[in-house]
């Protein structure tokens, strides 16, 4: 199952779910809400230690740059 940990209002988020739609995958959002600070919450903190998004889990794999991600799914 592929993981998108991500915020709404976030561009960098925005550019990984535009990549994740043009390559057909199946993928299930978890949202981070970052006005409420839940991205300094310890288990956002073990994913992304910077306390950022998005962070896509993929095959094992945890990816934390949203152009990373997008050349991963290319």
């Amino acid at each position: 199952m592929i993981r998108l940990f991500d915020y709404w209002r976030s561009t960098a988020s925005y550019r990984v779910r535009i990549a994740l739609g043009l390559a057909g995958l199946e993928w299930e959002s978890v949202p981070v809400n970052l006005v409420d600070g839940a991205q300094r919450a310890k288990d956002h903190l073990d994913r992304n230690p910077q306390g950022l998004v998005p962070v896509l889990e993929i095959d094992g794999l945890r990816l934390t740059q949203s152009l990373a991600i997008v050349e991963y799914l290319d």
